[in-house]
């Protein structure tokens, strides 16, 4: 057996066909031609250590296969070479599974909204609370854990609240400016007004000036101290607000009257790292009232536990679960 009557495209089948070649006798014409082949290329280096490390690994069951039996040799190698190969590809899937775990949950740990902010134009981190300066000299007060998108092309005004709380300062340019949030539509000339996102929908609560609402196939127009409730095919009742508690958020307070306790947590997960998770459907739908400080959402939560009296355990200071 020549060199040319070896695999030149494969270096590992090339170094099998040479490790069965010379397990024999092989005329010095062949060795010089091996020793050729193994200096031709760093791959022929490579691809013969790991023969040898095959063979050497094969123990007793391969020094059984004849030396001289050059197709059993081969076969043999081979078969060992494939079994390895499963074997880390086997291993290489374990280990990218286990990695994928780890990175979900640390995405829901850490970052539930990566893909969503991957969207936004402007994003504020958990506990974080930035003022917004739009293209037409407007303002965007967002709070934490919130994500904004704004598109101001072919001279239009349009922001898109993708989630959280943010309160608006509109400049009067005589160009309608529209915020889209939870499936409907906000839209004023020149005005302030603060749009919370929840699960369930949005509340927009009017300061000063005017907007009109639509949402579904209604719309409602506020005057200030006025609030609405909408969702994407439905929109509520206008009713009175309390401007001081809806905007406390600003100041750093939480100001809540009948409110359920999922989403004051909700809330107060906006302002710490990690997750707050509540396993009781009673302990969720409980109605509480208060003012909590959310600039300190662990003195939050322990201002919580004292009132209702729920428990509380925290696992590596990331994860609280309430029950």
């Amino acid at each position: 057996m020549m060199e040319s009557e070896f695999p030149r495209d494969d270096p590992d089948a090339a170094a099998l066909a040479w490790f069965s070649r010379l397990r024999g006798p092989a005329s010095p014409a062949e060795r010089a031609a091996f020793e050729a082949w193994l200096g031709a290329s760093p791959a022929h280096r490579i691809a013969w250590r790991r023969v040898e490390s095959l063979w050497a690994a094969s123990g007793e069951a391969g020094q059984r296969v004849a030396a001289g039996d050059e197709p059993r040799l081969s076969a043999y190698l081979e078969k060992i070479r494939r079994a390895r190969r499963r074997r880390a590809l086997r291993q290489t899937g374990s280990a990218l599974a286990l990695a994928l775990a780890i990175l979900t949950g640390a995405m829901w740990l850490e970052r539930p909204h990566f893909f969503q902010d991957l969207t936004a134009d402007e994003v504020t981190a958990r506990g974080e609370r930035r003022l917004v300066t739009l293209p037409d000299a407007s303002t965007v007060l967002l709070n934490a854990d919130s994500a904004l998108d704004v598109d101001f092309a072919s001279g239009e005004r349009r922001v898109r609240l993708l989630r959280g709380t943010a309160f608006f300062s509109v400049a009067k340019t005589g160009t309608p400016f529209t915020v889209e949030a939870a499936g409907g539509a906000v839209r004023v000339l020149g005005t302030q007004f603060d749009i919370h996102t929840a699960d369930d929908g949005a509340v927009v609560t009017l300061a000063e000036g005017s907007v009109a609402v639509k949402a579904g196939a209604g719309e409602a127009r506020l005057v200030p101290g006025q609030q609405v409730h909408f969702a994407a095919r439905s929109l509520g009742e206008v009713r009175t607000a309390d401007i001081d508690a809806a905007l406390a958020w600003r100041e750093g307070r939480l100001v809540f009257y009948g409110a359920r306790l999922e989403d004051i947590i909700t809330e107060i997960g906006r302002y710490r790292p990690g997750r707050i998770v509540i396993t009781s459907r009673r302990l969720r739908d409980w109605v509480v009232s208060g003012s909590l400080p959310l600039d300190d959402p662990d003195a939050a939560l322990r201002s919580l536990q004292s009132s209702v009296g729920f428990s509380m355990r925290s696992i590596a200071g990331r994860l609280i679960v309430l029950n």
